[in-house]
């Protein structure tokens, strides 16, 4: 995703909120001397995910830079939005005056180096050049050629491991300028994009066995990378601030994939429910999607499904809100646009109250036979998705009010969203092919 438009085990589940320690010793003798440790400053601890459990949240894609934001934008997104990527630090410190937890990402090519710039405190810059007087840094061919990836034009770096360690210096400076830019930008965490083989397979010249053909991708690099995912996220748990490492985990649809997806804390399911404006998935490999996003859920990872689509296809957006619903879980996160990263929709402000469920381990267990559709119920009503390429007509028996959105996209300068929310009563619902609908109970 671009926006300038285990010798290591599994990293451990790391902690999201700050502790308050108070040593309370013959308080008499000690007064004054014994005291609550203070809250760290902005920047100086990463800030913990929200608990979405009852309620749909946003985390961002990068936002505009400071200058094209109006002070009504500014409140709207410190108000709406948990957090945001690749912003310089005077623009984390403007958006932290507003709202002191909301979190920012520092983003990194994960596996990858090459001319594009990207943000130091708050210059834009690149360290290629550097890079390039490192040769055994880069992944190579048979011949010595190194291996670039075609379509955004960086080149695929030696994440190779032996005997646990890593083979080259690659890793280690991959980790070491990461921390520097994180301190530099008052960041809580990496955003390591094009992690998966996703970006590479046949995707790279000169052509490299390792991803054009599947087997030697398995067998080859899959297995280092998982190495190489866990020596990141361990390197970035192992400071003080106890830094976050998302990667760019893809479309989640490939089934021969033996990515590690949990190897971090979580990371984004870039191609959440379709992979772009009216293109969407067979059903299995929506299934397929879910599935991977389910395992992740219900073991607590940080995940951010995002998706790119039209503003006036409300088919979609629905889709993507209802498969959203499904599987949500304690620290699951939403974002979807189409021409602009600063959207809102008013879908995002249904409240259906806590799931009556806990996120099913396999979306099967959510299928309804009787209705033919996946189903979610939670406390306030439920959301019905049809992943078919049919519709789906239903008889409910009973009155339900059906939500509906108008308007929706691009936040204005006045910082007031276009949309709204209506509902009207039903007793008959029909679901689009590729989408959702949301009852509530009343």
């Amino acid at each position: 995703m671009y926006f300038i438009r285990r010798a290591y085990p599994p990293c451990p589940k790391r902690r999201r909120g700050r502790s308050l320690t108070i040593v309370c010793v013959g308080w008499i003798l000690l007064w004054g001397q014994v005291r609550a440790r203070p809250i760290p400053p902005i920047g100086a601890e990463a800030h913990p995910f929200p608990d979405t459990t009852d309620r749909i949240v946003v985390f961002s894609d990068q936002l505009p830079a400071a200058n094209s934001l109006s002070p009504a934008q500014w409140r709207f997104i410190a108000d709406h939005y948990a957090g945001t990527q690749k912003e310089t630090r005077s623009w984390a410190e403007t958006i932290r005056k507003l709202n002191p937890h909301f979190i920012i990402l520092h983003y990194q090519l994960a596996v990858g180096a090459g001319t594009a710039a990207f943000l130091d405190g708050e210059r834009w810059t690149n360290d290629f050049g550097y890079i390039k007087q490192h040769p055994h840094w880069f992944l190579r061919t048979a011949d010595g050629s190194p291996i670039s990836q075609n379509v955004y034009h960086w080149d695929v770096m030696n994440i190779l491991f032996r005997n646990g360690e890593p083979i080259s210096g690659w890793p280690k400076y991959w980790v070491e300028t990461a921390l520097q830019r994180l301190r530099d930008n008052e960041d809580d965490g990496v955003f390591a994009d094009s992690y998966t083989q996703d970006i590479l397979m046949n995707q790279v010249n000169p052509p490299f066995a390792w991803f054009s053909h599947v087997e030697a991708c398995k067998q080859n690099w899959i297995p280092n990378l998982n190495l190489y995912g866990a020596y990141c996220c361990k390197a970035l748990h192992d400071q003080p601030e106890h830094f976050y490492y998302l990667p760019n985990l893809g479309g989640l649809v490939n089934a021969w994939d033996t990515t590690n997806y949990a190897v971090g804390d979580g990371g984004m399911n870039e191609g959440f429910a379709l992979s772009g404006p009216g293109n969407y998935y067979a059903p299995s490999d929506w299934q397929l999607q879910m599935n991977r996003l389910l395992a992740l859920i219900r073991a607590d990872k940080i995940v951010i499904c995002q998706s790119y689509i039209r503003d006036s296809d409300y088919d979609a957006r629905w889709f993507v809100m209802g498969s959203y619903l499904l599987i949500k879980g304690r620290h699951t996160y939403i974002n979807m646009f189409d021409t602009s990263t600063l959207s809102w929709y008013p879908e995002y402000t249904i409240s259906l109250g806590a799931p009556l469920s806990e996120p099913a381990r396999t979306i099967s267990a959510d299928w309804d036979v009787a209705w033919g559709v996946y189903r979610r119920d939670f406390a306030r009503g439920m959301v019905l998705v049809n992943p078919d390429t049919r519709p789906v007509k239903i008889d409910l028996g009973h009155t339900e009010y059906l939500v509906e959105a108008e308007g929706g996209g691009p936040v204005p300068a006045s910082g007031v969203p276009m949309g709204q929310l209506k509902r009207r009563p039903v007793r008959v619902v029909t679901i689009p092919s590729h989408s959702a609908r949301i009852l509530l109970n009343d």
